[in-house]
């Protein structure tokens, strides 16, 4: 085949986030598979895209984001990130998955080595993967979700280009304390490494735990690439608009590299972010956080009325359930089938976020992840459905 000889062999698949997300609705059952935020947009946030439309910015904007939406950023990374990043050291993108894309692509070479956390973002896994970088794992320990620094210190090499960080994390919920910030921190310090972060759900947070941006820590700041995307903070998650920050060397790399990726993100939409960082106050989070919580609680009580354990969660929108007890002897994947089709409700299995060598693996496939980033009608409509699941085994 032609395509044999061009496309190189990277084992790249599609996510089962999206494959299930086709499923579900051919049979028109209820989607919290994919994390879509099928929440209200901001009116501050629309009208200023609709203004910027009717104001005539429909043009490429400079590679590194509109001048408002950077001083708006840079603003807001200070009042709640504590990071003192300028203008000129923030890069606006196409969502976070070009921003870190735009990292592999400028610092990785193939056989560089990445640390990341287990479960994993599989968006990060497949740049990984594009770039013949060599992914070492260290595992989150189910509950707390917490990992052993040792092992994290041991897992760094003379290849270790950087650790990546994502917190909140998705899957897990989990929020990383300050002391576990510090103990990552102490290793990219001592073996002179950088943490990339992916910080998305920063605003989603619960049960008292509170977002902490690790390069606000000390001698952090200097080896920190922090990401993050105003996709779910204000339900947008169709415009693609993140960004990245970096100390201005570092961002000027970006800068370049992501002008070859895509140019620049949509103009009118990053006027519309910059309007909602603006004009939206302390509130807005506030009620974001409660809203969020509020909906956490209505679908834990329906899965964990299907005899399913749900792991506490402290950030994001997404619940994990764990499949071992409910689901003897099946994988994760097996549970999702019987869940799509015979019950209508999407999740994600575990391989997608262990890797697919453990896809059908009774043993280590265990756990699905619920999104919970849908309005709460969605919500019920997914508790009725799943009653129905008390009926299989």
């Amino acid at each position: 085949m032609i395509l044999e000889h061009r496309v190189p062999h990277l084992n790249l698949a599609p996510p089962f986030l999206r494959q299930v997300g086709l499923k579900v609705t051919k049979v028109k059952g209820v989607n919290l598979a994919q994390g879509l935020c099928i929440m209200p947009v901001p009116g501050a946030v629309i009208r200023g895209a609709q203004s910027a439309i009717a104001a005539g910015h429909n043009m490429y904007s400079v590679a590194q984001g509109i001048q408002e939406l950077r001083d708006a950023l840079s603003n807001r990374l200070l009042s709640f990130n504590k990071l003192k990043y300028s203008a000129n050291e923030i890069v606006v993108t196409s969502g976070s998955t070009a921003a870190f894309e735009s990292v592999c692509q400028a610092f990785l070479m193939p056989g560089d080595e990445v640390i990341t956390f287990s479960p994993f973002y599989p968006y990060h896994v497949n740049a990984l993967r594009r770039c013949r970088a060599v992914m070492r794992t260290v595992p989150l320990k189910p509950g707390a979700w917490t990992f052993d620094a040792q092992q994290l210190a041991d897992t760094v090499s003379n290849k270790t280009k950087f650790i990546i960080l994502n917190t909140p994390n998705n899957p897990t919920g989990k929020v990383f304390t300050r002391a576990e910030l510090e103990q990552i921190a102490e290793v990219c310090r001592s073996r002179n490494v950088f943490c990339v972060t992916d910080e998305v759900y920063e605003y989603m947070t619960f049960n008292g735990h509170q977002h902490i941006s690790i390069a606000s820590l000390p001698g952090m700041f200097e080896r920190t690439i922090t990401m993050s995307s105003y996709s779910k903070t204000f339900a947008i998650t169709g415009w693609r608009i993140g960004f990245m920050a970096a100390p201005q060397a570092v961002a000027d790399v970006l800068r370049v590299t992501f002008d070859q990726l895509a140019v620049c993100a949509p103009t009118p939409l990053q006027h519309g972010v910059a309007t909602g960082i603006q004009e939206l106050g302390a509130d807005y989070y506030n009620d974001l956080c409660a809203s969020y919580a509020r909906k956490q609680a209505m679908l834990a009580a329906a899965i964990e009325s299907t005899g399913l354990m749900v792991y506490p969660s402290n950030g994001t929108y997404f619940l994990l359930a764990d499949t071992r007890e409910r689901f003897p002897g099946k994988s994760s994947e097996e549970v999702v089938d019987i869940l799509v089709e015979k019950v209508g409700v999407g999740a994600v299995p575990a391989s997608d976020f262990i890797g697919r060598e453990f896809e059908g693996n009774p043993d280590k496939s265990t756990f699905l992840r619920f999104s919970y980033g849908v309005p709460d009608e969605m919500i019920a409509a997914a508790a009725e459905r799943l009653e129905k699941l008390r009926n299989f085994t």
